[in-house]
């Protein structure tokens, strides 16, 4: 018997009930396992990683378990019952490999608790001073893990005030804000890299404020008088300017270097 089965081969494949799929079934198989909490599959064991994964290749397959049989189980494809040894799902997830790694590109789930998101690129209805706020809050996680954080970025994300996502709704913008950060990375490499976007020590409170600071007087030219339009500016449009400056301050350190 020969079966063509299709599974999502990236994040960007996902539809949302794939997408919340995978992040409830995370959330689920972490709590099942009594592991430590962990931001990325990455951080995950071999053991969760494989449950996770197989787990959604039964539901994104339309396989359905029927019993334990040999060294596999029995499963139905429609009105076809046939047996799945481990070795032939063990082989089969390899194409879910992709779980284990950050999304390449923004991707995050439309609704949350009855809230509409932003685009998922950030590419309009998001502010600077909206920016500023995830950048601070993410800084702080980052170093706590503790997941009130990730709930006050629902809130600027999806727009709700005191809004109340799950689990897995916590988790996925934990995956969205960080699939920003990378499309920012590759999007503004001078700023980034001059803003030392990969140091993640303790964030000290003055030091977040000093950084915002610099880069609202770097977008105003110093003129206060200009600040709020500033932030209320389109994210990417400000973060295009900032990455300007970083390039045209690079380019005159090296042609006239600091003796």
């Amino acid at each position: 018997m020969v079966l063509s089965l299709t599974v999502p081969k990236s994040w960007t494949d996902l539809s949302q009930q794939q997408l919340r799929f995978l992040l409830r079934t995370m959330v689920d198989v972490q709590i099942a396992n009594k592991s430590v909490g962990f931001r990325s599959m990455d951080d995950a064991t071999d053991q969760i990683v494989a449950q996770v994964n197989t787990l959604c290749f039964f539901k994104w397959t339309g396989l359905t378990v029927i019993c334990a049989y040999g060294n596999g189980w029995l499963v139905r494809h429609g009105n076809s019952e046939f047996s799945l040894s481990t070795g032939q799902v063990a082989a089969a997830i390899t194409h879910l490999s992709w779980t284990r790694d950050l999304p390449t590109a923004p991707v995050r789930l439309d609704c949350v608790d009855g809230a509409v998101a932003v685009p998922a690129d950030l590419s309009s209805g998001f502010s600077f001073d909206k920016w500023l706020s995830c950048e601070a809050i993410w800084q702080v996680y980052l170093i706590s893990s503790d997941e009130s954080y990730l709930r006050q970025m629902a809130g600027i994300l999806y727009n709700k005030e005191n809004i109340s996502p799950d689990a897995a709704e916590i988790l996925g913008t934990f995956y969205w804000w960080a699939s920003v950060k990378q499309m920012v990375s590759a999007m503004f490499p001078n700023f980034f890299h001059s803003a030392g976007s990969d140091d993640y020590r303790t964030p000290n409170p003055d030091d977040l404020r000093r950084n915002m600071d610099a880069q609202i007087r770097a977008l105003t030219k110093g003129d206060i008088t200009k600040e709020n339009q500033i932030l209320s500016m389109d994210a990417m449009r400000a973060l295009t300017e900032l990455d300007a400056q970083a390039r045209e301050y690079e380019e005159l350190n090296k042609k006239y270097p600091k003796k």
